[in-house]
């Protein structure tokens, strides 16, 4: 970092404060993990890395700027004046509190965001499958993991998922679209299936917690860092 970036920062951050914000680290404590804010689904991890990040790359979803301001040019988040006590209260209900989370796990989402509109080039007129890809960039948005990329990065995949009863055949299907399997309750504790548009998903911030659970050996790594 420059000295004219932090510079510039720095009486960025003093200015906001006598506009009564909060920056973001000063609010969780330096040492805090980002953990609950994703999970709750108010950050999510950016497309491409910027010279001069922040929060690892972290920036806040569409339900998160409810609390959060982001200024991209000075790669700041900061809480909104009188949102401290909302947020405070909002991250209480962490989903998962205890799930291990670190922030360098997570990779930028570009690769992503470029998969989903290859689904829509691929799907032609089929409405259907438009609005499959449509709802797929919602997720995204708001920090969401398709199972593909998680199987691409990991080489684990769906026989994880029976194997670990996360997931369970479907006897059924409601029509030839429908996914072969569904969640069981542990199941639930990771991933969502989007209905109608039968996409498998990692909840924000669970893809190291599923990793954990599915591949023990290979997660342990990333599981102790500091």
């Amino acid at each position: 970092m420059t000295a004219a970036v932090f510079e510039a920062r720095w009486n960025r951050i003093l200015r906001s404060r006598e506009q009564g914000y909060e920056e973001l680290t000063d609010f969780l404590g330096r040492h805090a993990s980002l953990g609950p804010l994703v999970r709750c689904g108010l950050l999510r991890r950016r497309e491409e890395n910027a010279e001069f990040q922040r929060y690892h790359g972290f920036v806040p979803t569409a339900q998160g700027e409810e609390f959060l301001l982001y200024i991209p040019d000075k790669e700041l988040i900061l809480v909104r004046p009188e949102k401290s006590a909302a947020l405070y209260l909002t991250l209480q209900a962490d989903p998962a509190p205890k799930a291990v989370f670190k922030e360098t796990y997570a990779e930028p989402t570009g690769p992503q965001f470029e998969a989903m509109r290859e689904m829509r080039r691929n799907a032609g007129r089929d409405v259907w499958r438009v609005q499959r890809a449509e709802q797929l960039e919602k997720f995204l948005l708001q920090g969401y993991m398709d199972i593909r990329s998680f199987t691409k990065r990991t080489g684990t995949g769906e026989g994880a998922l029976l194997r670990t009863n996360l997931c369970r055949p479907r006897t059924e299907r409601a029509h030839d679209r429908a996914l072969h399997l569904e969640l069981t309750e542990e199941g639930e504790r990771f991933l969502h299936i989007a209905d109608p548009w039968e996409l498998l998903l990692i909840r924000p911030g669970m893809e190291l917690p599923l990793y954990a659970v599915c591949e023990p050996e290979k997660a342990e790594y990333w599981c102790n860092l500091p």
